[in-house]
């Protein structure tokens, strides 16, 4: 029944009341920005009020390749008159008895961090056994390709965490470099941009050293090794990242520049070339003052030809990791030649079709082109030239050094600080 009110009206009920105002909503939201009244100013700027539409975007960094080589683990023999090493372990908490003939000595950087001594020649000389960087520094991802200087600092710094001061002749000639290098490894990084080419890189270095080298062998697919129980020399090719992410090789907190060095070294597989002491008698290099940086280059340039060489290949998509792991081998299989890689069922076909060419933009269907091939893989050389170059870091290694006299410095203030308290 007309009751004589509208919806305009003034006695319309309140129902009609907000019926009318959600049409006027909707009119004002479909009417063109043009035509509506501007917001009255307030006292925000236009970039605070709207900070997402002001930000501009910031270009993609290009990557780049993390240069490193360098010494790490050496051994030496010098002459030094010394105690039992029973005696010398007693009562020094920096030095652990192994057994009767080896001791553990600390590192000032870390307890972790350890020099193997032993002693020889009825304790006329003494053995000592350590990576160069890590027990200066507490890192050995970067470091230095010189012998000489650092063997004499390494020399030094385990005398003194001993407690031995050697005679001003043992001194002299430790200072000389007259004592006798037995074992030398020299590392170098091959940056893979992504996990996935790291990965596949490694497999491809097992299959290849497999194939052609003597006295290979590997654990998992994180370390292979060739001629490992060689006396003479030892390849071993490793994934640098995962190594320093276990909880008994993760870097110290207080080493220098550790966030970049972490970035730098990610998806990064390091080759490491063991010269052992009748490798190095045969070379010449047994004494610190005849090693040099080229001589060390060629020595590694050598093993990187050879695998160079052999063709190996590597997927060189970037887009190859956002593929489930059984995609991903299937993918890799066709893309080699192999065409029965997706001969299942057709609903089963169909469903990685779409997959694949969704994230990746490959189709699958039919034989892969040359051009695809091309493009989706990569030989070993070409890894190697893009992700190897030799560089050591000598500017650096008085900052690094210093990190660990820092370090201590604040270990040593809070240490007493608790006391006084």
């Amino acid at each position: 029944m007309y009751s004589g009110r509208t919806l305009f009206s003034a006695n319309a009920l309140p129902s009609a009341i907000s019926a009318r105002k959600a049409v006027s909503r909707v009119h004002q939201r479909g009417t063109p920005s043009a035509a509506r009244q501007l917001r009255p100013t307030t006292l925000l700027k236009q970039t605070m009020r709207f900070p997402l539409e002001s930000k501009a975007k910031k270009p993609v960094v290009e990557w780049q390749p993390f240069p490193s080589c360098l010494i790490d683990t050496v051994a030496v023999v010098i002459e030094l008159r010394h105690k039992p090493l029973k005696r010398i372990a007693s009562d020094n908490p920096n030095v652990n008895q192994k057994g009767t003939f080896e001791l553990g000595v600390h590192s000032k950087f870390s307890s972790k961090i350890k020099a193997r001594v032993m002693s020889r020649e009825n304790r006329e000389k003494l053995y000592i056994e350590a990576s160069i960087p890590k027990f200066m520094t507490g890192q050995n991802i970067v470091g230095l390709e010189e012998l000489y200087g650092p063997c004499v600092g390494l020399i030094n710094a385990v005398l003194d965490q001993m407690g031995i001061e050697p005679s001003e002749i043992e001194q002299a000639k430790i200072n000389k470099g007259k004592f006798q290098i037995v074992r030398v490894d020299y590392a170098v990084h091959c940056a893979c941009s992504n996990p996935e080419r790291a990965a596949a890189v490694m497999a491809a270095l097992r299959s290849l050293i497999f194939a052609k080298a003597k006295d290979s062998s590997a654990y998992g697919n994180e370390t292979i090794y060739a001629g490992q129980h060689s006396s003479r020399w030892t390849l071993r090719a490793y994934r640098k990242d995962l190594e320093i992410k276990k909880a008994t090789r993760r870097l110290p907190v207080s080493v220098y520049g550790r966030k970049t060095l972490l970035v730098g070294v990610e998806n990064c597989v390091r080759l490491e070339l063991v010269l052992r002491s009748p490798e190095l008698t045969r070379l010449g290099l047994s004494s610190p003052l005849s090693w040099n940086t080229t001589e060390a280059r060629e020595r590694m340039q050598v093993w990187i030809d050879r695998l160079s060489n052999l063709n190996g290949v590597v997927p060189n998509m970037e887009d190859l990791d956002k593929l489930t792991n059984v995609s991903q081998l299937k993918l890799r299989a066709w893309l080699t030649g192999d065409l029965s890689a997706f001969t299942r069922a057709p609903s089963t076909f169909s469903a990685c079709r779409k997959e694949i060419l969704l994230k990746t933009g490959i189709d699958v269907r039919g034989e892969p082109s040359v051009e695809l091939q091309r493009r989706a893989l990569l030989c070993i050389r070409d890894v190697f030239k893009q992700g190897i170059s030799f560089k050591s870091y000598p500017g650096k290694w008085d900052a690094l050094c210093a990190g660990v006299e820092s370090a201590n410095a604040l270990m040593t203030g809070k240490t007493a600080t608790h006391a006084k308290r």
